[in-house]
């Protein structure tokens, strides 16, 4: 919008933006969690950061909200009005919509050797993540297909809580950088050195703009001994480290029990805290001090679809209130952006 001179709707379907400079398209479209969100007027012009309850879509399915269990099920049915494109090329978000089945069941169950085992039985159709030890049970099935389906990955990340003790002082974040061994981690979530890449930067390992600055903070042999120090020195004194941790997802389990793991060899006083994935996200929106229901660091993994570049990787903003939480304030970080775009 800081480039938009005129933004106007030209008729009932169409939606006309002026700008006053050539600006990348991806930062408006793409694939993102951020995206501009066509919605009513009436929920248009209300508070934008009051929770929307209401489901309104114009896609291949609906979803059905009577039949919502969070974090147990969401249900999704054949939206009949819908007529997709009669062209183009399935990609991603791109092409047709072509909707194959009638009613599409979203199942969450927690454990996963108890979601491989319904798959297994036939209870369940697709198992999206399982969990890497099971994997070689289910390969031995004839009746089970196992494949990679989606090349570009995921990055696992720790994030920070930039608003208080300790995180909100640089020396200790830079400090604990010492202590994070990429490699454990990976090795723990995938296991066989085929499926996962180390020394991973910014952006993901596949994309233009790749690259190995800074990595170096995180490659290497790691000495907790001297990570010790330069926390001691850096004013770190043992206060609580609240971790926010998940159970059930079989990618972030491991990532939040090494991660910790690693800040508790480096001399933090970690209290991990492991509660469902519905729960862990609405924790992390709090900006609350962590004795009064907040955090101080949590794990998560980045979908590199939606951080090729700095238009959309919300990871790297520094504006004080980015889509991810954490709220790092980084005005440097917010001009090289604002030159790349």
């Amino acid at each position: 919008m800081m480039v938009t001179d005129e933004l106007i709707a030209v008729d009932d379907r169409t939606v006309r933006f002026r700008l006053t400079k050539p600006f990348p398209l991806a930062a408006l479209a793409g694939s993102s969690t951020t995206m501009p969100c066509i919605m009513p007027e009436r929920l248009a012009v209300s508070d934008p950061f009051r929770q929307v309850t209401e489901m309104v879509g114009s896609g291949p399915y609906r979803f059905l909200p009577a039949e919502f269990n969070a974090g147990a099920r969401s249900v999704y049915e054949r939206f009949t009005g819908y007529v997709p494109r009669d062209s183009g090329l399935q990609s991603y978000t791109a092409g047709p919509k072509v909707a194959h089945f009638d009613r599409v069941e979203w199942q969450s169950i927690g454990d996963p050797a108890t979601s491989a085992l319904a798959l297994l039985q036939g209870e369940v159709d697709w198992l999206d993540s399982p969990s890497i030890d099971q994997v070689p049970l289910l390969a031995r099935n004839t009746n089970v297909t196992v494949e990679v389906r989606e090349f570009s990955g995921a990055i696992a990340a720790m994030r920070f809580n930039h608003l208080h003790p300790p995180f909100n002082n640089p020396a200790i974040r830079r400090a604990s950088l010492g202590a994070v061994d990429q490699a454990d981690v990976m090795s723990a979530v995938a296991g066989d050195r085929r499926y996962w890449h180390d020394k991973v930067g910014l952006f993901d390992p596949s994309s233009p703009l790749a690259n190995a600055a800074g990595v170096e903070a995180l490659s290497g042999p790691r000495d907790y001994d001297k990570v010790k120090r330069d926390l001691k020195e850096a004013g770190y004194s043992g206060q609580p480290v609240v971790v926010l941790g998940v159970s059930g997802n079989s990618l972030n389990v491991p990532i939040s029990q090494v991660g910790s793991d690693q800040l508790r060899k480096a001399g933090m006083n970690i209290d991990l805290q492991v509660m469902d994935f519905g729960t862990l996200v609405r924790r992390r929106m709090s900006r609350e001090p962590p004795d009064r229901g907040g955090w101080n660091v949590f794990f998560t993994i980045l979908d590199v679809l939606f951080n090729g570049m700095p238009a959309t990787n919300y990871a790297i903003r520094g504006d004080g209130k980015s889509g991810l939480e954490g709220w790092p304030n980084s005005p440097k970080m917010e001009g090289l952006r604002d030159d790349w775009l």
